[in-house]
């Protein structure tokens, strides 16, 4: 064992073994700190081989607490409207569960689909403007639910048919289904009055 002593009154105590640092002991004004567990610079990190073993432990650095919460925080706090909706296939079983909020700062409603028992799906808001927009294109005319897809970023192939049972639902009622056919849709009888209340919520 060997002792430094520095200018600044602080000790160090290294032990060591064939040449290898085992621990160190580090006193800084009469104040012992343990040391074992040593953080690596970026430098000495990448000069260690990918396939070699060590017991030295990289600690995680925090990073700005700020933008992590800002990564946490999704900007639509205030949901106005949440409900379910039942999927269009008889054989399917459970609801399709959705929220309606408004976009932090910007007051804008927004749509996402928020749960669902079998069947992946994209957890996206989408602006309420984008989906009424693809509606009011429909007027007149029965549709399929691919119609709704432009509306969605993600590629799930769920997304379409669980906005179609979400709009359907008793608590928005945009759509309705079409004759004898579960998997076709028309505009609800009183669609721009819904229409009109569902803009309007806040």
């Amino acid at each position: 064992m060997s002792r430094k002593t520095n200018n600044t009154n602080k000790t160090i105590d290294v032990k060591a073994e064939d040449n290898n640092v085992i621990s160190t002991t580090v006193v800084v004004d009469d104040t012992n700190v343990d040391s074992t567990l040593v953080e690596l610079t970026d430098e000495q990190v990448s000069d260690v081989p990918a396939d070699t073993p060590t017991d030295k432990v990289v600690e995680d650095k925090p990073v700005n607490d700020k933008q992590t919460e800002s990564d946490k925080h999704d900007h639509f706090s205030n949901i106005v409207l949440s409900g379910k909706g039942k999927k269009l296939s008889p054989r399917a079983t459970g609801f399709i569960e959705f929220e309606i909020a408004e976009e932090d700062g910007e007051g804008n409603l927004h749509l996402r689909i928020c749960g669902n028992l079998g069947g992946l799906f994209s957890r996206e808001w989408i602006d309420l403007r984008t989906i009424i927009a693809i509606l009011d294109e429909q007027v007149g005319k029965p549709f399929k639910s691919t119609a709704l897809k432009p509306a969605f970023k993600g590629a799930s192939a769920n997304n379409a048919g669980f906005l179609a049972g979400v709009l359907r639902s008793d608590d928005i009622g945009l759509i309705a289904q079409s004759g004898t056919s579960v998997f076709l849709h028309v505009l609800a009888d009183d669609y721009e009055e819904k229409k009109a209340k569902l803009l309007a919520l806040t």
